[in-house]
């Protein structure tokens, strides 16, 4: 099981999720995510600096960024979040900045599981979905 060195299950997790969950199943619900999108954000973090995911930790409204439920209102029906294999980040510096770095070093090792970051919103969405593309990262 992979626990990120960067970032707390708050960070990952719904706020009513989080609670109904978190005295039965502690640090078992890392296993809610795929590792390498664990692996990938700690190495974000470790490159850009300060990533902010889910907020509502610190009286912010974001708690969808990282896993949503299968009953989820946003995004679509079979969204990588719903699998853990997907994660929203807002860092310091312009999304498009960062976006366009990871696409010119997308061979370098800390981005080898992305399959697909989302392109033209403000935010960076990254997965490591199961993907037939075989030509490196691809922009949805």
């Amino acid at each position: 099981m992979y626990i990120p060195e960067h970032f707390i299950l708050q960070e990952w997790l719904p706020e009513n999720f989080y609670f109904a969950n978190i005295s039965q199943y502690g640090d078992r619900l890392w296993l809610i995510f795929d590792n390498r999108i664990l692996w990938t954000h700690d190495q974000l973090r470790k490159r850009y600096g300060r990533i902010n995911m889910n907020d509502w930790l610190w009286g912010g409204h974001n708690q969808y960024r990282g896993w949503r439920p299968f009953d989820c209102p946003i995004g679509a029906e079979l969204s990588q979040h719903k699998f853990g294999r997907a994660g929203d980040s807002v860092f310091t510096q312009p999304t498009e900045e960062i976006r366009q770095d990871i696409m010119r070093h997308q061979n370098d090792d800390e981005f080898q599981y992305i399959a697909v970051i989302e392109k033209d919103v403000n935010w960076l969405h990254i997965d490591c979905r199961n993907s037939a593309y075989n030509s490196g990262i691809v922009l949805i």
